[in-house]
């Protein structure tokens, strides 16, 4: 029989996530605060609570500590409860222990599971999805994720997705930031984006995060995206999960910590609601 999955959060990754889910056929409520975000799924729920209690499997994918905790205790005070939890958002490790601390009183077998990837990603499924969590539930929802995700790594005990998907920001958002000022450097002292782009791509930086940024530069679509690839504001929360973990882990963050300096300063200006790659027009003053 087909597990009944619940989905909570529908957000640019939540929405992206759970209509894959959909369009794969799998029978899915799913509850989020804006009436507008439920409209494109049949089955509509009117609090996490009620999502539980008709799933057999709960995906939650939220933009806060605080909104996922909240959800946690709705999920576990259900009557009908799900027989498994996976939780998407962005975490500490610490909050995940929480959270399965919270779910294995309740009888519910629980995994983190973030992922990453970019909008394309995201709506073509193949997110890579970084999950922590016990064998017997990794298998059943693995078929599940495979609708999401092109490359799935089960890393361990509850906790290790979280570790995996901080340790993953804190290189991507320090990284380009620097990709960032240095093509902007190149473009500042004379030469078309275009032609800085190929010769870099063609020598040691390398990476797809050049091409896709200086593609963006020269077209400058993400001034009228109507869906961004992530609001500039979560780079922080991020950052500073980041910066919770390596204090905890006696590791210095030297360059994490200088980059969400800058990320901070584009906030403080205004642009914390903004698409993400705003931060190229906040870099790059008028002379």
């Amino acid at each position: 029989m087909t597990d009944r999955i619940g989905w909570i959060g529908l957000g640019a990754m939540g929405g992206a996530m759970a209509k894959r889910v959909a369009d794969a056929g799998f029978p899915i409520i799913v509850h989020d605060l804006r009436a507008e975000a439920m409209a494109p799924f049949a089955t509509r729920a009117a609090s996490a609570r009620e999502v539980a209690e008709q799933a057999d499997m709960v995906f939650v994918c939220l933009a806060s500590e605080a909104a996922s905790l909240a959800v946690a205790a709705e999920i576990c005070a259900a009557t009908s409860k799900p027989q498994v939890y996976v939780e998407h958002s962005t975490l500490t490790p610490r909050t995940m222990q929480q959270l399965a601390g919270m779910a294995a009183a309740a009888g519910i077998a629980f995994l983190d599971a973030p992922v990453s990837g970019s909008k394309v990603a995201r709506e073509a499924g193949q997110l890579s999805v970084m999950v922590g969590g016990p064998d017997a539930a990794m298998a059943r929802i693995r078929p599940v994720l495979e609708t999401v995700g092109s490359k799935i790594f089960h890393l361990g005990a509850v906790g290790t997705g979280s570790v995996a998907k901080i340790s993953n920001n804190l290189i991507a958002l320090t990284n380009l930031l620097s990709v960032m000022q240095g093509l902007l450097l190149g473009v500042r002292n004379g030469i078309p984006m275009e032609r800085l782009r190929d010769a870099v791509m063609a020598g040691t930086a390398s990476s797809p995060i050049v091409a896709h940024v200086a593609n963006l530069y020269i077209s400058k679509s993400y001034r009228t995206t109507e869906a961004p690839e992530a609001l500039l504001y979560l780079v922080i929360k991020d950052l500073m999960l980041a910066k919770e973990l390596a204090e905890g882990s006696n590791l210095r963050m030297d360059l994490g910590l200088r980059a969400m300096v800058v990320w901070q300063e584009a906030v403080d200006a205004g642009l914390g609601e903004t698409e993400l790659f705003t931060m190229l027009d906040f870099l790059e003053p008028s002379t």
